[in-house]
């Protein structure tokens, strides 16, 4: 981060109350802090309130922790006694979460740098990591790290932006309506890309019409210099581009401005094809992958990249940990996707082991798809559709949505369905199988659900030693 003065950085934020003005005046932050137990000596500490946390709980912490200055809540005064210590600045401000998205939007207008927002219902983070990975051939990127995609991650990231930053490839989500055009309003991006559209968080917005309008709210606030990268095959394609000044642009696997002449491999541990002519690789599963892999090339196009260096970049990416991680436990295939989960990554999920020619057993450990609201119901029954046309031959599930998944199977004619009360009942369970030999090499064991549901520690049950 560069230094900078505290109420250049607050702008335009009202301040209710400051320790000392003068202080104040001419206080600079080098170093931004929201965790006290992180806090490193001179940072300054903003007291956020979350739904689990309250920051303001933490003051004292923070301030002996080291912390040169704090920005807290004008109404939180008494939390923390109400008496300011010497040497260290407080600020008061109404709201501290809206503060901090302040004052990240006022830290950016200290540089020049083209900034990228991307968003979308599923393969949001791969393709974030991937448009960096391919940007990073040719420019200094900052991005966001892990899934920094709400009114308190992006403001963190923005933060890391510093004189050398060309490109900022900023990952951008929401679970309410208005979230968008939020962190739109901070980030103030140049271009964005949008993956697809479907009912991700429905339960927080009544419809997927709502979800692409909210969605949109990336690309509408674009000017006609700049570009919005949209999947050229889905169904909001038409709706998403309407009215919009920015120039559009279009990626997709058989249609759009940009999409692969052949795909070659598309399996679960990695994908390969054939785009403009040159072959391209990397370590992604399904067409979903390759879709997104052919979104960063776009992307990589627009600013000038050859098709050696968009390459390269695509084979350099990794995945992160449950977003397809393959790993061999005793022979069979464990593929971890279990980061989080919704209808529309859970189809792509389950046809991309349907396209493989494994010969042993295809099993699918589910859990419940989450924040889907009242039709929830009605979208788990659909997964058993999905399950049934891929070759699963056993489903094992835990919660009770994924039960009405486990229920559809059974009486669609899937004989090998079994529910657990717990992540930990199913991770014993498929432990115990690998070490009996009941599954053995060349089965393929597939685990997906919401990240609050906790499939992970599935996953970590049978690679831990």
């Amino acid at each position: 981060m560069k230094k900078v003065k505290l109420r250049e950085l607050l702008g335009n934020v009202p301040v209710g109350a400051v320790s000392d003005p003068a202080f104040f005046e001419n206080f600079d932050v080098a170093s931004i802090s929201t965790d006290s137990r992180s806090l490193k000596k001179g940072e300054l500490f903003v007291a956020l309130r979350g739904q689990v946390h309250d920051g303001h709980e933490h003051i004292a912490g923070a301030v002996k922790g080291g912390a040169s200055g704090v920005v807290y809540e004008t109404a939180k005064l008494a939390s923390f006694g109400g008496k300011f210590p010497r040497g260290i600045l407080f600020v008061g401000v109404e709201n501290t979460r809206n503060a901090f998205g302040r004052m990240a939007e006022n830290y950016l207008r200290f540089f020049r740098l083209h900034k990228i927002a991307i968003t979308g219902s599923a393969g949001k983070t791969t393709t974030t990591r991937l448009v960096a990975s391919v940007l990073a051939r040719k420019l200094r990127v900052i991005q966001s790290p892990r899934s920094f995609n709400n009114d308190i991650g992006v403001p963190k990231t923005l933060f890391s932006v510093d004189e050398g930053t060309e490109v900022l490839v900023q990952e951008i989500g929401t679970n309410h309506p208005g979230e968008i055009a939020y962190l739109s309003g901070i980030i103030r991006q140049d271009s964005a890309l949008i993956t697809n559209i479907g009912p991700a968080h429905v339960g927080f917005f009544g419809s997927v019409e709502e979800i692409a309008r909210e969605k949109k709210d990336a690309i509408a606030c674009l000017g006609r210099e700049g570009t919005a990268f949209l999947n050229a095959e889905d169904a909001y394609f038409d709706s998403l581009r309407a009215g919009i000044e920015a120039r559009v642009s279009s990626f997709g696997l058989s249609k759009g401005d940009l999409f692969p002449e052949r795909i070659l491999d598309a399996g679960f541990e990695r994908v390969e094809f054939v785009l403009a002519g040159q072959r391209m690789r990397a370590r992604l599963s399904g067409l979903h992958g390759v879709l997104d892999a052919v979104a960063a090339a776009l992307v990589g196009m627009s600013f000038g990249l050859t098709l050696e260096q968009i390459g390269a970049g695509i084979e350099d990416y990794s995945p992160e940990e449950g977003r397809g991680n393959v790993y061999d436990v005793g022979g069979v295939t464990l593929i971890d996707e279990s980061y989080n989960a919704n209808p529309l990554s859970v189809r792509a999920s389950l046809e991309c082991i349907g396209r493989t020619g494994a010969e042993g057993k295809k099993v699918f450990v589910f859990a419940d798809m989450l924040e889907l609201g009242e039709e929830a119901e009605r979208y788990h029954q659909g997964v058993a559709d999905d399950i049934l046309k891929n070759g699963i031959s056993r489903l094992l599930t835990v919660g009770e949505l994924a039960k009405v998944t486990g229920a559809a199977c059974r009486g669609s004619g899937l004989a090998e369905v079994r529910h657990f009360p717990s992540v930990e009942d199913a991770a014993a369970r498929l432990k115990d199988e690998i070490e009996r030999g009941i599954l053995k090499r060349g089965d393929i064991v597939l685990v997906k659900g919401s990240r609050a549901m906790r499939l992970d520690r599935v996953v970590r049950g049978l690679i831990d030693k």
